[in-house]
C-alpha cells in the first residue's frame, strides 16, 4: 500500500485549523467506511478504493468546506457565548455599581439617625425631650381649661340672658326643685 498524502493536501501547515477539522473528517468518514463495508472488516482493495475516491480534488474541496463550515459554526458559537458573558458581565456591573450607590445612600441615611439617637442619648437630649414633653402638657392642659372657662362663661350668660328675659327664675342657693340644671 503506498503512502496516503491526504493529511499534506488537507493541511498548508501544522497550525492549519480547518486543514486538521477536514482532516478529522476524512478520518471519520474512513472509520463509518471501515464499519460498513466487508462487515467491519474491507478488504485492501476497497481500502484502495476509499483512498482513490478521497484523494480526488471534488473531495479534497469537500472537506475542506465541511471543515470550513465547521470552523464557522464553533467561531459564530464561541461569539455568541462570549457577547453572551459580555453582557451579563456588564448587566452584573450596572447592578453592583447601582448596589454600592444605594449602600452609599444608606449608609450616609443610617449615619445620619444613629447622630440624631446619639444626640438624644446625652443629659442634654434627655432634658430636651422631657421639656418639650411638659411644654406639651402644659398647652394641653391650658387648652382643656380655656374649652372648660369658656363652656361656664357661656352658661352664665345664658343663664343670665334668660333672667332678665323672664323665661327662667334665679335659683335659690338649695333649691333644687326650683328647676332642674340642664347642661
Amino acid at each position: 500500500m503506498a503512502y496516503n498524502t491526504i493529511y499534506e493536501r488537507l493541511t498548508a501547515d501544522p497550525n492549519d485549523l480547518v486543514g486538521a477539522l477536514a482532516y478529522i473528517s476524512y478520518k471519520q468518514q474512513k472509520v463509518e467506511f471501515c464499519k460498513t463495508t466487508g462487515g467491519g472488516s474491507p478488504s485492501r482493495e476497497e481500502i484502495e478504493g476509499f483512498h482513490a475516491i478521497a484523494s480526488l480534488d471534488t473531495s479534497i474541496a469537500a472537506y475542506r468546506s465541511q471543515a470550513e463550515a465547521m470552523a464557522q459554526a464553533f467561531l459564530n458559537e464561541s461569539l455568541d457565548d462570549l457577547a453572551q458573558r459580555a453582557e451579563s458581565e456588564t448587566r452584573q456591573d450596572v447592578l453592583y455599581r447601582y448596589i454600592a450607590t444605594v449602600n452609599a445612600d444608606l449608609q450616609l441615611q443610617l449615619t445620619t439617625i444613629n447622630q440624631a439617637l446619639a444626640a438624644k442619648r446625652t443629659w442634654l437630649g434627655w432634658l430636651r425631650d422631657v421639656g418639650g414633653n411638659l411644654i406639651v402638657n402644659i398647652v394641653t392642659i391650658l387648652v382643656i381649661g380655656a374649652f372648660v372657662l369658656g363652656y361656664k362663661f357661656i352658661g352664665e350668660v345664658q343663664q343670665q340672658a334668660e333672667i332678665k328675659a323672664g323665661v327662667g327664675s334665679p335659683k335659690a342657693p338649695g333649691d333644687s326643685a326650683a328647676r332642674p340644671d340642664i347642661r
